[in-house]
């Protein structure tokens, strides 16, 4: 007779907690049962908050973001790109369209340009600071996720927030990452930024990726997404500063890369698609 569930659950509670994460595969073969009920058994142990689901897996609830990656530190690095970067992305954006900025100081950027401008969209959103730049734009309908505040990067996430996204359409997001190459795809240190990403491009029609060119060719601990099976168009925008090489690698792989061009000698800065 096979293990019944709250067996399981208690052998991938123990695993998790020595392992720190868990893959579908390797459960479905330790336990003896279906990737389907692995799957199952993942999904429920999550609403009960005892792990966060990523894409093939899941991680232990209590990794730690490391403090680099805490919203006031991101925001000072490399600001330059990440403005040019929300010049290029904010002219991909068509009046009516209902859109999502997740939190990140990209992001933030694009955010901030859309409120000097008069031009009718939904946004949704996770992030707090996004949402205190677009609240006095009267032709923005504006959406703040509920779920609960993360003090360290100023927004809102949890099985809550994943299942409000669950019920809506957006005809793009744009998402940063804290690392992208064109062979682990998008990669994070941080496991519930990564299961709201998840959610949000499977609602969404078309993925735009805004990343500053540091983050390009960046592996870090928790991979998901499986951006690269993805349907649907799938862009990358960055800074010229990122590796050429790389850059091709990931046209090769069904991106539309737009770069944009920084003149380092002065202020002035010229855009180009690549």
């Amino acid at each position: 007779m096979g293990l019944k569930s709250w067996q399981r659950k208690k052998l991938i509670q123990e695993k998790l907690e020595k392992d720190g994460q868990v893959s579908v595969v390797d459960l479905a073969s330790q336990l003896g049962v279906s990737e389907v009920t692995v799957r199952h058994d993942l999904n429920a142990l999550s609403q009960e908050g005892a792990l966060i689901r990523t894409y093939g897996g899941a991680v232990c609830q209590e990794v730690n973001i490391s403090p680099e990656y805490f919203f006031e530190a991101k925001l000072r690095r490399h600001h330059r790109a990440k403005k040019a970067i929300a010049t290029l992305a904010i002219n991909l954006i068509r009046p009516g369209e209902i859109v999502f900025l997740d939190t990140g100081t990209t992001t933030l950027e694009i955010a901030r340009l859309l409120s000097r401008r008069n031009r009718e969209l939904t946004v949704a959103t996770s992030s707090l600071p996004i949402v205190s730049l677009l609240l006095k734009n009267q032709s923005i309908r504006l959406l703040l996720l509920g779920g609960f505040v993360r003090k360290q990067l100023y927004d809102v996430s949890g099985p809550g927030t994943i299942n409000q996204i669950q019920q809506l359409f957006f005809h793009q997001c744009f998402l940063g990452v804290d690392g992208l190459s064109p062979e682990k795809g998008l990669t994070t240190t941080d496991p519930e930024t990564a299961a709201l990403e998840e959610a949000v491009m499977n609602q969404s029609r078309v993925i735009n990726i805004v990343a500053d060119s540091s983050k390009i060719g960046r592996v870090s601990l928790l991979p998901y997404g499986n951006i690269f099976q993805r349907e649907g168009e799938r862009r990358l925008i960055t800074d010229s500063a990122a590796s050429a090489a790389e850059l091709k690698a990931f046209q090769k792989v069904g991106f539309k890369v737009i770069v944009a061009k920084i003149r380092r000698s002065n202020d002035q800065q010229k855009f180009q698609k690549a």
